[in-house]
Parts: structure tokens; sequence; C-alpha cells
């Protein structure tokens, strides 16, 4: 029996396929088939109703400065701008990336939460930059 699962159905929800449960026998109808659906979890995008939640990690220079890098999505690779200032465990939200609405249209957004990454060594000219950097803040 083919089955047709429709996109953005939640974990523990139901399909009741009328008529395809078990035969009473004579003269009787055929009850309903209910199924469970279990969504098996993603190693990458977390889901929480119908949004997503991703990490990425990107150094100083990108969060100070500002960049454009690609991410994964729902929808496949798509660009990421990086504002420059972004500090780290800031959120950016990407509108209708998410996953759809069960009922009527549209869909959830997708939430990157950006992580910065700060070297736990750095060697003599990079700290001579960073001090550098520092008189100027």
């Amino acid at each position: 029996m083919n089955i047709k699962i429709p996109a953005g159905i939640h974990n523990g929800a139901s399909i009741r396929l009328s008529g395809k449960g078990e035969f009473p026998g004579a003269g009787g109808v055929a009850g309903d088939l209910y199924l469970l659906i279990h969504v098996k979890q993603h190693k990458e995008f977390v889901r929480e109703d119908n949004d997503i939640f991703t990490e990425i990690t990107i150094n100083y220079p990108q969060a100070a400065l500002g960049d454009t890098i690609e991410i994964d999505t729902l929808d496949g690779q798509k660009k990421l701008v990086i504002p420059s200032g972004t500090q780290s465990h800031q959120q950016i939200r990407l509108r209708g990336l998410g996953v759809p609405y069960l009922q009527g249209s549209g869909r959830g957004n997708h939430y990157v939460k950006v992580l910065v990454d700060v070297p736990k060594k750095v060697n003599k000219k990079i700290k001579k930059l960073l001090e550098e950097l520092q008189e100027q803040l």
C-alpha cells in the first residue's frame, strides 16, 4: 500500500485511512487504519513546530566585519549574510525556510545561531595585531 505523507506532519500525528482496516466478515464494512507517524531526527537540523534551528561557527573577523557564507537549509544551499558586529550566540532568521504548515499555506522560519570561534592560541604576529586592535577599540 502506498501512503502519501503530507509535508509538515508532526511527530506523533496520525493519518486515518478510511476503509483500509480490518474486514469484519460477510456483510460488514472494513474499518479504518490509523498510522502513527514518527519523524526521524536530523543530525544537523532541530525542528520546533514549523521552525528549524541550526548552528554555524564563524571566526572573529567574519563577526566583526561581516561576511556572506553558504549554509544548508531544507531547500539546499542558501547564502546567509553575516552582518558586521555579529555577536556570539546571536540568531539570524531566514523567513519562510522552515517546515511547511500542515493546514494552510506558508512555512515556518529557519533560525541560525552564530557561534564566534575565538582561537585559544595565537602566534606573535596575530597577538601584536590584536593588541593594536584593542588600542583602537
